[in-house]
C-alpha cells in the first residue's frame, strides 16, 4: 500500500542520501557559473528548482517549465537544468526540444536515464535511491533532488549524517494534532520557501488537504482572513532569528494552531534535507492516525487520470 511504501521510502533516507552524495562526488561534470544556471521542474521538482535559487542567493534562476516554454529566450546562453523524477513530463520534454539551440547546454536531473527527456537533453544525472516499488508521494526522490541540485551549484555537504532526524522528526510529527478539516500553511523565508513548497505538496498529496506556502512577510497580507485560528494549522519554518519565528510569535499570541520548525546547523544543504524529513513525517502521522492505506492522490481516481492527462 502507497501509505507504507511512502514510510519506507522516508526511512531509506538515511542510508540513500549519503550514498548517492558519495556518487555525486565521484561525478565529473563540468563546473558552470552559478549566474549561468537556470532550473525548473513541475511539482515537488519546482520546489527542488526554488530551492537551488535560494541556494544560490539569487545567482541561479528559477521558473515554471510552461512560462520558459513561452518565453524562451529566456534560456539563450543559459545552462538550462530540467528537474523531472519520471522523464515523461510533456512540457519537460517540449521545452528540451526548444531550447535545443538557444540555450548553451540542457541538463535532465531524473531517475530515469533512458526517458524521453533525457534523450533530448545534451546531458543527463541520474538519482539514484532504493524505490519501494509501489508508487506513493514523492519522498527520497525529493531530497536526492536537492543533492543533485546542490552538486550543480558547488554546495554538496561534506558528509550526511541522518541517524537521529528520522526519530525527533516523527515525535514532532506526532505531537501535531490538526482538526479533521484542517487545512494547512506553511511559510518560509529563502530555502525554506522552497521547502513550504514541498511540504504544501505533501499535504495535498497524501491527506487530499487544502495547504498552501507563503512567505512570511505575505502571510499577514490577504492570506491571513481565510485562515481558521481553531481549525487550520501555520507551520513556520524558521532559521530562528528571522520574520517567521516573529509571525509564529505573534499567531501563537493570538490563539492561533501553529507550530515553529527550526532545525539548527551551519551547512544550508543538510539542514534542508533534515527539514524535508519532518515535513515527509507530518502528512505520515496524520494518514497512519486515519489508518489510511493509500495517498489522497491514489485513491482520487478520476483525479489522477485527469491529472495524468496534464502532465503527461
Amino acid at each position: 500500500m502507497s501509505i507504507q511504501a511512502m514510510e519506507e521510502e522516508i526511512s531509506s533516507q538515511v542510508l540513500d542520501l549519503p550514498r548517492f552524495a558519495s556518487h555525486l562526488r565521484k561525478a565529473h561534470l563540468p563546473k558552470r557559473k552559478r549566474s549561468s544556471l537556470v532550473f525548473t521542474g513541475s511539482g515537488d521538482s519546482y520546489a527542488a528548482a526554488v530551492f537551488a535559487q535560494e541556494l544560490s542567493k539569487g545567482e541561479a534562476a528559477a521558473s515554471d517549465p510552461y512560462e520558459l516554454l513561452t518565453n524562451i529566450k529566456r534560456t539563450r546562453g543559459k545552462n538550462l537544468v530540467i528537474v523531472s523524477l519520471s522523464g515523461r513530463t510533456k512540457t519537460n520534454v517540449e521545452l528540451a526540444r526548444k531550447a535545443n539551440g538557444i540555450a548553451t547546454t540542457t541538463l535532465a536531473i531524473t531517475a530515469h536515464p533512458e526517458s524521453t527527456l533525457a534523450s533530448e537533453c545534451d546531458e543527463t544525472l541520474p538519482l539514484e535511491y532504493r524505490a519501494a516499488g509501489t508508487l506513493t508521494s514523492g519522498t527520497v526522490s525529493f531530497t536526492t533532488s536537492l543533492l543533485a541540485c546542490a552538486y550543480l551549484l558547488g554546495n554538496l555537504p561534506r558528509t550526511i549524517q541522518l541517524g537521529t532526524t528520522l526519530g525527533a522528526a516523527n515525535r514532532w510529527a506526532r505531537n501535531l494534532k490538526p482538526r479533521a478539516k484542517s487545512s494547512f500553511v506553511f511559510a518560509g523565508s529563502g530555502l525554506n520557501y522552497a521547502l513550504s513548497l514541498y511540504g504544501a505538496a505533501k499535504i495535498n498529496e497524501v491527506l487530499g488537504a487544502k495547504a498552501e506556502a507563503a512567505y512570511p512577510e505575505q502571510l499577514g497580507h490577504a492570506m491571513l482572513f481565510s485562515v481558521n485560528e481553531e481549525r487550520d494549522l501555520i507551520v513556520c519554518l524558521s532559521n530562528n532569528r528571522d520574520k517567521a519565528r516573529q509571525v509564529y510569535e505573534l499567531l501563537r499570541k493570538n490563539d492561533f494552531q501553529c507550530s515553529a520548525l527550526a532545525i539548527s546547523g551551519n551547512d544550508a544543504v543538510l539542514r534542508s534535507l533534515k527539514i524535508a524529513i519532518y515535513l515527509q513525517q507530518l502528512p505520515l502521522a496524520i494518514a497512519k492516525r486515519k489508518r489510511m492505506a493509500e495517498c489522497a492522490f491514489l485513491s482520487e481516481k478520476k483525479k489522477l487520470k485527469l491529472s495524468n492527462k496534464m502532465i503527461y
